[in-house]
C-alpha cells in the first residue's frame, strides 16, 4: 500500500468508498472517502496546477481539512494562520510568503491586512466548489508535485521562524503515530484543536486517514460541550493537551464514558505527572502522554499503549527517530555533539526523515548540526530508554501548547509611546503552563490608567492568547554582564514567587 496522503486516500476511496472519512462534530456534517476524494480534486482543480502560496485562517472543520490534503496533495505551499491572526502577526507571515491565495471565514478578514493581488475565498465560496462535481465531473487524476505546510513557531532566541515541512515528512510521521497508537479502520479520532499547528492537521487527520478510519473535528474546545460530544460520537481515542486535561479535572465528570474509547493522548506541552494520576483515576482511560516538535513534523516520542508501561512523567521512547542526549550547546556556534553519560540530563538532540534541515530563510543555523537538530529541549533517558523532559534552554513562553514568542510581544510594545524598555516572560500556571507577563520601564509616572492603556494597544495588535496577563513596572530592567537585558532574571523572579518564597516587590 502506498504512504502518500494522495495515494492512500485515493486507495481508501476506491477499496471503502463509503465509510466515514470527517466530521464536523458542530453540524454533525460527514464525508466518506469517495466524497473526501472527490472534494480535494474538484478544490485542486480550481487552484489550478501552478504552484501557489496559500493562506489559511479558518477554524477547524472539514473544509478546513479538505485544504490542507489539497494543497499537500496538490504541489501548493499552505500557511496556516490562526483566524484571530491580527494584522502584525499577519505581515510577519508575509515576510517569508506573498500569499497567492487566501482563505477565510468572512471576506473583510482578507481586505483588513492583505494586498489587493491576493485572491481572497470566503468558506461559503469554497463549499459551492465542492458541489460541483453534482454537475460537472472532474476525472481523478495522479498528484502533481509535493506540497509543502509552513507553520510559524519559536526558537531560542524567542524570534517567530518558519518551519517548511514537506508531504512526504508529513505522511511519514503521520504513519509513524498510526502504528504507535495502533490505529485501524474501525478507529475514530476526536480532536478539538487548533488546524493553524501541526498537531490536529497531522496527529488526527492525516494519521487517522493513512489508517482509513475516521477522524471528528470540533472547531474548538468546549468545556461545557466536550463529554456531551464525545458520548454522542463514541471516539475509539482523543487528541487534547495538557492545558485541556487540567480544565476537564476541574470540571463535571460525566457519568460514564464510552466504552470504546481506548485512550487520550497528550501532547504540545509538558504533562505534570500528578494530572496524569488525577485524569486516569477520575475516567479510568489510559492518559498517553507524547513529545513533539514542529520541526519534526508534531511528533518525536511517545509512551506505548496498555498492557505495556506508560510512564508518568516521561514522554516515552523516539518514535521512528534517533534521539541522543548532548552536553547543551555553548556560546561556540561550532561546537560538536557530545553526548552525556548514561541518565545524564542535556539538550535532546534528533534526526530522522521527518526533521527539517533549515528554517526558512535559514535563520538560526545553529540549531541544526549536520543531520543532527538541536532541540532546545533538556531532558534524559532511563535505564528502558523513556524519554523525560526536564526543561528548556529556550526562552519560547508555553501557553496551553502554543509556543509564543517573546520578540514578537517586545516588539508590539515598544511601538507604544510610554514604553522604555520592555522584556516578556512565562510565568507558571497550573491550568496553562504559562502565562505571558510583560516588565516595563515607562517615560512618564506609572499609573492604573496607562496600564490599562498598554494593554489595550496590546489586545489591539495581538492575538488574544499573546497578551500579557499582567504589566509590571520597575525602575530599571536587569542587565547580564554584556549589558544585555537579562530576561532568564526576570523568568526565576517569576518562578520565584509563585512557590511564595520571594520578596520581590510587585
Amino acid at each position: 500500500m502506498k504512504n502518500s496522503l494522495y495515494e492512500r486516500l485515493a486507495y481508501w476511496a476506491e477499496h471503502t468508498p463509503n465509510h466515514p472519512c470527517i466530521v464536523e462534530v458542530e453540524t454533525a456534517r460527514s464525508i466518506t472517502y469517495a466524497e473526501c476524494l472527490q472534494a480535494v480534486l474538484e478544490i485542486r482543480q480550481h487552484i489550478g496546477s501552478t504552484p501557489k502560496n496559500i493562506f489559511l485562517m479558518m477554524p477547524g472543520g472539514i473544509v478546513n481539512a479538505l485544504l490542507w490534503l489539497s494543497a499537500l496533495t496538490g504541489g501548493h505551499t499552505l500557511v496556516p494562520l490562526s483566524p484571530d491572526t491580527v494584522a502584525d502577526e499577519a505581515r510577519r507571515a508575509m515576510s517569508m510568503f506573498r500569499p497567492d491565495l487566501l482563505f477565510i471565514e468572512q471576506d473583510r478578514q482578507g481586505k483588513a491586512f492583505f494586498p489587493a493581488t491576493t485572491t481572497v475565498v470566503t468558506r461559503q465560496e469554497c463549499e459551492s466548489w465542492l458541489h460541483c462535481h453534482e454537475h460537472n465531473p472532474y476525472a481523478p487524476s495522479t498528484p502533481t508535485s509535493e506540497g509543502y505546510a509552513c507553520v510559524m513557531t519559536s526558537g531560542s532566541t524567542g524570534q517567530s521562524k518558519g518551519v517548511v515541512l514537506a508531504e512526504h515528512q508529513i505522511a511519514w510521521t503521520a504513519e509513524q503515530i498510526k502504528t504507535v497508537h495502533q490505529l485501524t479502520q474501525q478507529d475514530r479520532g476526536f480532536t478539538t484543536l487548533p488546524f493553524f499547528h501541526v498537531n490536529a492537521p497531522i496527529v488526527s487527520l492525516c494519521a487517522s486517514m493513512l489508517a482509513g478510519s475516521t477522524v471528528m473535528i470540533a472547531s474548538h474546545f468546549s468545556r461545557r460541550k466536550f463529554w456531551s460530544w464525545v458520548e454522542h460520537y463514541q471516539p475509539t481515542w482523543i487528541s487534547l493537551v495538557p492545558t485541556i486535561v487540567a480544565i476537564l479535572l476541574d470540571a463535571e465528570k460525566p457519568a460514564s464514558l464510552p466504552s470504546c474509547l481506548r485512550f487520550i493522548r497528550s501532547a504540545s506541552a509538558p504533562l505534570p505527572a500528578a494530572h496524569l494520576h488525577a485524569f486516569e483515576a477520575a475516567f479510568g482511560v489510559p492518559l498517553i502522554e507524547t513529545y513533539g516538535l514542529s520541526e519534526a513534523a508534531s511528533t518525536v516520542a511517545a509512551n506505548p499503549l496498555p498492557p505495556e508501561n506508560h510512564k508518568p512523567g516521561s514522554v516515552g521512547h523516539p518514535v521512528g527517530v534517533s534521539l541522543r542526549i548532548c552536553q547543551p550547546r555553548t556560546t561556540d556556534a561550532h561546537d560538536d555533539l557530545r553526548d552525556v553519560e548514561p541518565g545524564a540530563r542535556g539538550e535532546i538532540c534528533v534526526r530522522g526523515p521527518n526533521v527539517i534541515q533549515t528554517y526558512y530563510g535559514d535563520v538560526n543555523p545553529t540549531a541544526f548540526h549536520g543531520e543532527w537538530f538541536r532541540t532546545g529541549d533538556l531532558g534524559y533517558l532511563d535505564s528502558d530508554g523513556y524519554l523525560y523532559i526536564v526543561g528548556r534552554l529556550r526562552s519560547v513562553i508555553n501557553r496551553g501548547g502554543e509556543n509564543i514568542a517573546p520578540r514578537d510581544i517586545e516588539e508590539v510594545l515598544q511601538t507604544f509611546p510610554s514604553v522604555r524598555e520592555i522584556a516578556v516572560v512565562g510565568r507558571p500556571d497550573p491550568i496553562y503552563g504559562e502565562q505571558v507577563v510583560a516588565y516595563v520601564t515607562v517615560r512618564d509616572p506609572w499609573t492604573p490608567e496607562l496600564a490599562r492603556r498598554l494593554h489595550a494597544h496590546a489586545a489591539k495588535h495581538l492575538s488574544a492568547h499573546k497578551v500579557p496577563v499582567e504589566f509590571i513596572a520597575l525602575d530599571a530592567l536587569p542587565r547580564n554582564r554584556t549589558g544585555k537585558i537579562d530576561s532568564q532574571q526576570l523568568k526565576q523572579r517569576e518562578e520565584t514567587q509563585i512557590c511564595g518564597i520571594g520578596n520581590f516587590p510587585r
